[in-house]
């Protein structure tokens, strides 16, 4: 039976390499005798790899990867562009034409549809909360963002829950998960390594991003082996409660958050480091505000973030 760990992966290696070369060998390299085919190729590899260039995780290449996909991409479009005004004898077609791209044109409806709800997703709201970034050195990709609500392939948290009947799936809207780059763009030093020690933001210091009170804090949880099952439970996590908003930070490393029930914290004290337990398969840090007039906040509104007034969406790098 093959491995969670190979199926990952397989199919990492599929959405961040073998695809995206897919889509650049297209379009340099496809010839058709009418100007709507061209037309229809172009449209095509487009919406494809703006989904690819928006929702994919960059696990085992670099982040940085897309932009060289991207450069290719519009090389590849004004070279169309050049083949139809200069080349001659070519002619716009007809509808007839487009028959044997029936299956190309499906493609490019669905994928419109998701990639304009990608991009409703990643609109700044107004009523966004204000915190300050909870780390202090690096870039950190942000690789779940946004509202979940318009679109899964911003934000799975709120549709993920949903499905599997979670009563709180609403409080996690607009929940952020963070990830460490290195300058290269990697979250990991080993790509191979199945290891915590491998991931840039493993053992990370996270301090306070607000002002509040410590109302729930558990600590002793294990980390979890990356990509395997996780256990049953939202792992080491510390809640800080500042008026009615409730701040959730989530899957610190066991036995180092320093914070007590009751503590009073300000901006920028130390909280712990993080770590990958409870719903975890990688190490992150999960952060979440959510609106409720009395403790149940697991069933409050969410509200969305800023981190300085910095939105963050997926995909997005924030340096600090």
């Amino acid at each position: 039976m093959v491995s969670n760990k190979v199926i990952i992966f397989l199919a990492n290696l599929y959405c961040q390499i073998i695809l995206p070369c897919e889509l650049i060998y297209m379009i340099f390299t496809v010839r058709y005798d009418t100007v709507s085919e061209y037309i229809l190729l172009v449209i095509y590899v487009l919406v494809m790899f703006f989904f690819h260039f928006s929702f994919f995780y960059w696990g085992y290449t670099s982040f940085y990867l897309r932009y060289v996909y991207s450069f290719f991409i519009i090389i590849g479009t004004f070279l169309i562009i050049y083949r139809i005004i200069f080349i001659q004898d070519i002619t716009f077609g007809q509808l007839s034409d487009l028959i044997n791209s029936f299956r190309r044109i499906i493609f490019i409806i669905v994928f419109t549809i998701i990639d304009i709800n990608i991009i409703l997703s990643k609109r700044k709201k107004k009523n966004c909360f204000d915190l300050t970034f909870p780390f202090k050195n690096g870039r950190f990709l942000v690789i779940d963002g946004g509202d979940g609500k318009k679109s899964y392939f911003t934000n799975y948290h709120y549709y993920g829950w949903k499905r599997k009947n979670i009563k709180n799936y609403y409080s996690m809207r607009f929940a952020v998960d963070l990830i460490k780059l290195n300058k290269c763009g990697f979250q990991k030093g080993n790509l191979l390594s199945s290891y915590n020690k491998a991931y840039n933001i493993y053992g990370e210091k996270v301090y306070s991003p607000i002002a509040g009170q410590v109302v729930k804090v558990m600590g002793n949880l294990d980390d979890n082996i990356p990509h395997s099952r996780f256990p049953n439970n939202t792992g080491n996590q510390i809640i800080i409660r500042s008026n009615n908003y409730y701040i959730s930070l989530y899957h610190f490393k066991k036995d180092t958050i320093v914070v007590n029930l009751g503590q009073n914290l300000e901006i920028g004290d130390y909280l712990g480091e993080v770590g990958n337990s409870g719903y975890s398969i990688i190490p992150h840090l999960h952060i979440q505000v959510v609106y409720s007039e009395d403790s149940d906040y697991w069933l409050g509104e969410s509200i969305p973030i800023i981190f300085d007034n910095i939105y963050p969406v997926k995909n997005y790098v924030i340096k600090s």
